[in-house]
């Protein structure tokens, strides 16, 4: 099976979350996604995404460290449209094939809910997308798309070790929360042995700074 991944891409509001509800299951959250990237809409699919994640994804493609801490304390909408901007443009052929929800399981990962829920694209391709219930169903993007982005987070973070300002503090505390996401990313089926090493060295550098 083959696994999403980011090919090429470079209530009430509350603070340092995305305005609106996620999807009322996890197959709609996902179905609602891939729908407005489709259509090109962009600021909503932002909503369908975990808050904070789209920040933090960020430093990945070497955002600056004052707006993604900007992106957690007020809010990361704007960086999470660019996020999935870009992953658009990534897969347009692909949502050009069209995408199909198929199932779901729901998994337990270091304590955290997960659902996987399987999509099959009009060229019969199979691809798993992680979601959280989040204020609805969100696509948790580092259980999703960790495999892509762990090789290129890892030197941003450790930059940030480095630079021990109060910024990269409270980046790196925000980071850690992300670690059983990561380690959901790790059960990815059929990684290459070189993507599962990325991961688990990612996690041990944040789980040792924080």
């Amino acid at each position: 099976m083959a696994v999403l991944t980011l090919l090429g891409c470079s209530g009430p509001e509350e603070p340092g979350s995305q305005s609106g509800r996620g999807g009322e299951t996890p197959e709609q959250a996902v179905e609602d996604l891939f729908a407005l990237l489709s259509d090109g809409e962009f600021a909503s699919a932002a909503s369908l995404a975990v808050p904070e994640q789209s920040a933090l994804a960020a430093l990945a493609e070497g955002a600056a460290v004052e707006d993604v801490v900007s992106g957690i304390r007020d809010g990361d909408e704007g960086i999470a449209t660019n996020f999935w901007t870009g992953f658009a443009q990534s897969i347009e052929s692909f949502l050009a094939q069209g995408v199909d929800v198929v199932g779901s399981e729901a998994v337990s990962t270091e304590g955290v809910d997960f659902t996987i829920v399987e999509i099959v694209t009009g060229a019969g391709d199979i691809h798993h997308v992680a979601t959280r219930d989040v204020d609805g169903h969100r696509v948790d993007l580092f259980a999703t798309f960790g495999p892509a982005l762990a090789g290129r987070l890892y030197p941003q973070i450790e930059l940030l070790f480095e630079t021990q300002s109060e910024d990269a503090t409270f980046i790196l505390s925000h980071m850690r929360e992300q670690v059983p996401s990561l380690y959901r990313a790790v059960e990815t089926p059929d990684l290459a042995p070189n993507v599962v090493q990325d991961l688990l060295q990612l996690i041990e550098l944040i789980t040792r700074i924080n």
